[in-house]
């Protein structure tokens, strides 16, 4: 009983991101700023695998009846779809999932001018052209 109500306390000052992912499968919840990405678990049984209902409760997907209609197995798994096929529509669980991004690898350079040196250029007839030095720093995002 104890474990529950930590569970259920745990969950209740969490964001639930009802107005994020209306229209789309990715993007950032506007209460949270969350990025979150929308997944769709479905519920088979381990012996016949049917298809069963499924709930969510306490943060976790559960099938609705205990035992599987069908053969009366206990044993279950879940299965993960990023889209969801039209005929799985009445099995699916919606869960919108916290995504951590980090920056992954995206280099960008900056030049920056050195007005005390100044780089000197010949050209093909041999003039001599005074350009200002630059110092290349290769950085990376994060």
């Amino acid at each position: 009983m104890q474990i529950k109500l930590k569970e259920i306390l745990k969950n209740l000052f969490k964001c639930k991101h009802y107005g994020a992912l209306l229209y789309s499968n990715e993007g950032y919840c506007p209460a949270c700023g969350k990025y979150l990405k929308k997944n769709y678990y479905i519920i088979r049984c381990s012996h016949c695998e049917i298809k069963r209902n499924a709930k969510k409760e306490f943060g976790k997907i559960v099938p609705c009846e205990k035992f599987c209609t069908n053969c009366g197995e206990q044993e279950y798994y879940i299965e993960k779809y990023d889209k969801l096929n039209f005929v799985d529509i009445n099995y699916a669980i919606e869960a919108k999932e916290e995504v951590d991004i980090q920056c992954r690898g995206r280099d960008f350079e900056i030049w920056v001018e050195n007005k005390d040196n100044e780089a000197e250029f010949s050209t093909s007839k041999n003039e001599k052209i005074l350009l200002p030095k630059q110092t290349k720093f290769l950085t990376t995002e994060g």
